[in-house]
């Protein structure tokens, strides 16, 4: 029978067949081809170069080392004859006691020039192997093969090289845990990078720029700064985002909750502000939301509202108005009006759905509720002065200025003929909200005091009512009518100056009302016998803090034990915000003031407070020239009409308040110029090598009680504080920032600690 025409002919099946075979045994003899010399030799030799670690102890003595079977510790994989994937994990994750574990000829540049002779690696996996030094970017741009590169838990120090932006194949770039800085270069042009991890380095401050096809991007544990890019809400093939424990701020763009992929978000412990907009959706894919340890206000969207089987949600430590374990609203807006909105987000993203209606309402919002806050305050304030009139006449609320009213007569004498000075009073001020907050603390109202009320509160001045002497003033204790203890102190005056003159620049004094600060609640001036238009001393009272000081309670074994870590941040906090108070209440500031460890009084609620703080008038010449001078005697004026000079009395209370942190963590003074300088450079050389050595630095009394990033971040500012260069140390804006960031660590360490009691105790 013949055959059929469709049917394939069995000349042409043989050929299909051995056509098949070939190509079997073509791949086989490629994947068993041995691996090239060169390529074993550069393996052995990464081995000697990391120091011999066990997890490379296979490779020894191994005939080929791409037969070897794969583990934890150590895969090889190769193909034709070339190493492309080589994955090694060490156990020398960063501790102290790995620090040394490579010796000191170790060099990170020999490492990559060796891994650059195997040219075909896809994979490159070198994890807790201690390895240090800079990344070498011109060796790693050789390994244009490279898909996937981990170099987590090591001691890598330096940039981010911006080679590795030209490794067009990358696929997933791993840094964690490492001791990189500055900015990362953008890596927008990697097209195929669906992972970034450069978590707990100190990268910043720039947040990084990556593609649109990225699935989890982890930034935790860094330097980041300023506001989320519009960007992120673009990414749709995000599903994993961790931002936590950096210093980005602002709103949080709603549309981020929304990315359809989206499956874990972290945002905590960032300085993250204002209101979540009530119709924020979240993705359906979203298991896990963290907003804790923020300043966020107002009600939380319905998606974030508890817990669920589909859904974990933590938001403590904000100011949500509607959840437990919440702030006061005073610390996520300290003196602010009115919440932090986001900007309205159209469907497309990036605003671009908002027209000019849009635009419009929003600005006749955002001016409807300024008039209306106006108007509330000017309500508040027009009820605030009519009870002070009414129960204090003599006392004003808010300083008047010389030159729009006549100096007012004060006990009797006449006022000077003519005026040759005119005082800046607070009305002239930088920030007025300031002031207009300061008469709100628990303390008494400012009055005059007569003499014989003073003596009688004394004993008659009497020595065993005295605390000190210097020849500045002399210090009483008292106690007044009602009971009530407080601080006199005895100021002999210049002669030039006469009651009334004198009058203006006691009504400031008045105003320097501030929580961290000793209040000044009262005055009272004495003239000369001889010639009643000059006033000879000045008495001011003040309130009485009975706690001890704050070096009292880093040296008395009693106290220690009431000042861990947490009090020890929240009282230097404290002392930031005080000098801050000084320097912004005044135009020019309130500088130079006596900040020694031991003029930080602590009350009952370890609250610190400022005393014996600078108290300067600050006048203009006639020919219009500012300066400052001390009334006292013993003390010589001081001319601060240049900007220099002011910034140099800035820079001299931000120094002195480098010291006091430096007590603050060591819990010992520094007593010379050379042991200061000795303990500056240990704590240098333990951040920068090994930040863990600190913990042995710190004072033994809070061992165990503070988190050792929230230590670093104090130790650091302390350094920037005391630099010899006046120019290179930080504002107290700065300061109070880092001090604030440094508290928000420390709370999420106490989190993860107490949570970690409770999981323990519950097994």
């Amino acid at each position: 029978m013949a055959p059929s025409p469709s049917s394939p002919k069995p000349t042409v099946l043989l050929l299909l067949l051995l056509h098949l075979c070939a190509s079997i045994a073509t791949l086989a003899s490629a994947q068993a081809q041995p691996l090239a010399s060169s390529q074993a030799k550069a393996l052995l030799r990464v081995r000697k170069l990391l120091g011999y670690p066990p997890a490379l102890e296979p490779l020894r003595g191994a005939p080929d080392p791409c037969a070897l079977p794969p583990t934890p510790s150590l895969a090889v994989a190769c193909d034709g004859g070339q190493v492309t994937a080589l994955s090694v994990r060490g156990d020398r994750d960063p501790d102290a006691a790995w620090r040394a574990a490579l010796p000191a000829s170790f060099s990170s540049e020999a490492l990559f020039t060796t891994l650059a002779r195997l040219p075909a690696l896809a994979r490159l996996s070198l994890v807790g192997l201690g390895a240090w030094g800079p990344l070498p970017g011109d060796k790693l741009r050789r390994l244009q093969a490279l898909q996937q590169l981990n170099l987590s838990s090591n001691y890598f120090y330096g940039g981010v090289p911006g080679d590795l932006a030209r490794l067009y194949s990358l696929q997933s770039l791993v840094l964690s845990r490492n001791w990189l800085n500055g900015s990362v270069p953008s890596l927008a042009g990697l097209q195929f990078l669906e992972e970034l991890d450069v978590s707990h380095n100190r990268l910043g401050p720039a947040f990084p720029e990556v593609g649109k096809a990225v699935v989890r991007l982890v930034l935790a544990g860094n330097n980041f700064t300023g506001k989320i890019p519009a960007g992120v809400s673009a990414l749709g093939q995000l599903q994993y985002l961790d931002v936590s424990g950096n210093r980005l701020q602002g709103w949080i763009p709603s549309s981020i909750f929304a990315l359809p992929a989206l499956r874990y978000i972290n945002l905590s412990r960032n300085r993250f502000a204002g209101q979540l907009p009530a119709t924020t959706a979240c993705a359906e894919a979203l298991a896990f939301v963290d907003v804790s340890a923020n300043l966020l206000t107002g009600a939380r969207p319905a998606c974030m509202r508890g817990n669920s089987s589909a859904r974990t949600v933590l938001v403590a430590g904000n100011c949500f108005a509607d959840a437990k374990q919440q702030r006061a609203s005073t610390y996520c807006s300290p003196g602010a009006l009115a919440a932090v909105l986001p900007p309205p987000q159209g469907s497309g993203g990036g605003g671009q759905g908002r027209g000019k209606g849009g635009e419009i309402g929003m600005i006749l919002a955002i001016a409807g509720a300024v008039v209306g806050g106006a108007l509330l305050i000017a309500l508040v304030m027009v009820v605030v002065l009519r009870r002070a009139r009414t129960r204090h006449p003599e006392v004003s609320v808010l300083p008047k200025s010389p030159a729009a009213a006549p100096a007012k007569k004060a006990d009797g004498w006449k006022a000077p003929a003519k005026a040759t000075q005119k005082i800046i009073t607070p009305a002239d001020k930088r920030h007025a909200s300031q002031a207009a907050r300061v008469n709100t603390l628990e303390v008494p109202a400012y009055r005059v005091y007569t003499l014989e009320e003073l003596q009688e509160a004394t004993n008659n001045f009497s020595s065993s009512n005295m605390i000190k002497t210097s020849p500045l003033a002399q210090h009483y204790n008292g106690q007044l009518q009602d009971g009530s203890r407080v601080l006199v102190r005895c100021l002999r005056l210049k002669p030039k100056y006469s009651p009334q003159s004198l009058a203006p620049y006691m009504e400031i004094i008045s105003k320097l009302r501030h929580r961290h600060l000793v209040s000044i609640i009262g005055h009272c001036i004495v003239g000369d016998q001889e010639n009643p238009n000059i006033a000879s001393s000045v008495y001011l009272i003040s309130e009485c803090v009975t706690n001890g000081s704050l070096r009292s309670h880093l040296t008395e074994w009693r106290r220690r034990e009431m000042l861990k870590w947490p009090q020890r941040v929240s009282a230097v906090t404290g002392v930031a915000r005080g000098i801050q108070f000084l320097h912004n209440m005044t135009a020019p500031g309130i500088v130079k003031n006596d900040l020694n460890i031991e003029n930080i009084l602590l009350d009952k609620t370890l609250t610190s407070k400022i005393n014996d703080f600078n108290l300067p008038i600050i006048s203009t010449s006639k020919n219009g020239k500012i300066f400052s001078e001390i009334p006292f005697a013993v003390h010589e004026d001081n001319d601060i009409g240049s900007a220099h000079n002011m910034e140099q009395g800035d820079k001299q209370d931000i120094y002195q308040f480098g010291l006091i942190l430096l007590e603050v963590i060591t819990g010992k003074p520094t007593d010379s110029q050379s042991e200061l300088e000795s303990l500056k450079a240990q704590l240098s050389e333990a951040l920068t090598e090994d930040p863990d050595r600190l913990k042995d630095m710190a004072d033994p009394a809070i061992q165990g009680t503070f988190a050792v990033d929230s230590l670093c971040t104090v130790a650091e500012i302390a350094l920037n504080c005391t630099a010899g260069e006046p120019s290179d140390r930080p504002s107290i804006d700065d300061v109070i920032w880092n001090l604030q960031y440094s508290m928000q660590v420390q709370d999420g360490w106490a989190s993860s600690e107490s949570l970690g009691l409770s999981v323990k105790s519950q097994g």
